[in-house]
C-alpha cells in the first residue's frame, strides 16, 4: 500500500508552544528567583517568581509560590483559566503571607508573580508586583503588565491634580517599592487580561524577573533575541549573559522564561 501525503495546499501546520529558561544568581550572595514550566492537556503554565526577605524569607516565598501554582494546576480540571489564575494568586497570597522560620515566627515575606498560560493560541495571563510579561510581534516587543509600585499611584496623583510636580519629585526616592506583592495577606491590586490574547504563529512571549528590564532595554532586549536567530535556549542565555555584562557593579538575580508559538 502506497503511503498517503496530504497535500500541501490543504495542510496548515499547528502551531505549538517551545519554551527555553535562564537564570542566574547575578553578583548577589543568594538567589531569590524561582520559576516553572508546564504543559499538559490544558495547555501550557509558565511563571516567574522574584523573592523578597532576605536569605530565607525571600528563597521561600517564590518557590512556594511556583511549586503550589504548579501542582494546583496539574490537578486543575475546570477549564476558565482566567478565573483560576485570578483565584489562585489570592490562595498563594496568603500562603505566602503565613511563612514561618522553624520558631513559627513570621518571615514577612514576599514575591512577585508573573504567569502566562496558553492553549488553542489563545493566551492568559496575569501579574502581580514588577516582574514582567512582554509579547514579541513582527519585530516589536510589547510589554502587557504594569510595574506595581509606589510610582504607579504618584502618578495617578499626579495625573488627578493630588499631586504637583514639585511634590512628585520629592518622593521619587521612593517611587521603586512594590505596593503589590504575594504575601500582604490581602491582595489588593493584581493585571490579568480582560479576554484571552489570540497569538499569531511567530509571536514569542518574554517573562522575567526585574534583573532583566533593569539592565537591558527593550532594544537591547530585542536584538538579543533576533542576533540569536531566535534560537530559544541561546537567547535565553544571552539575554541573562548581556544583563549581567552591562551591570556597572551590582546585577541582581535575573531570571528569563521565553515562549515560542510558532
Amino acid at each position: 500500500m502506497a503511503d498517503y501525503t496530504v497535500p500541501t495546499e490543504t495542510y496548515t501546520p499547528v502551531p505549538k508552544v517551545t519554551m527555553a529558561v535562564s537564570s542566574i544568581i547575578g553578583t548577589r550572595k543568594y538567589q531569590q528567583d524561582s520559576y516553572g514550566c508546564i504543559e499538559t492537556p490544558l495547555g501550557c503554565l509558565a511563571v516567574v517568581c522574584d523573592g523578597m526577605g532576605g536569605l530565607e524569607g525571600g528563597e521561600k516565598a517564590s518557590s512556594l509560590a511556583v511549586r503550589n501554582l504548579l501542582e494546583d494546576y496539574i490537578s486543575l480540571t475546570e477549564s476558565d483559566i482566567r478565573r483560576f489564575l485570578k483565584v489562585e494568586a489570592i490562595k498563594l497570597d496568603k500562603r505566602v503571607f503565613h511563612i514561618s522560620d522553624e520558631n513559627g515566627e513570621p518571615l514577612g515575606a514576599g514575591t512577585t508573580l508573573a504567569a502566562v498560560h496558553i492553549q488553542d493560541g489563545q493566551m492568559n495571563w496575569i501579574s502581580v508586583g514588577d516582574s514582567k510579561i512582554y509579547v514579541l510581534r513582527s519585530g516589536e516587543l510589547h510589554c502587557i503588565v504594569r510595574e506595581h509600585n509606589y510610582r504607579l499611584l504618584l502618578n495617578e496623583m499626579l495625573s488627578d491634580g493630588k499631586l504637583t510636580k514639585e511634590q512628585y519629585h520629592a518622593q521619587e526616592a521612593q517611587a521603586e517599592a512594590l505596593i503589590s506583592y504575594l504575601g500582604l495577606g490581602e491582595l489588593v491590586l493584581m493585571d490579568t487580561n480582560e479576554k484571552p490574547l489570540q497569538l499569531l504563529a511567530g509571536d514569542m512571549i518574554l517573562l522575567c524577573s526585574d534583573g532583566l528590564y533593569k539592565s537591558l532595554s527593550e532594544d537591547k532586549i530585542k536584538a538579543v533575541i533576533a542576533d540569536n536567530d531566535f534560537d530559544l535556549e541561546r537567547a535565553a542565555r544571552e539575554l541573562t549573559a548581556a544583563a549581567l555584562h552591562t551591570a556597572s557593579h551590582a546585577q541582581d538575580n535575573t531570571t528569563v522564561i521565553l515562549l515560542h508559538y510558532a
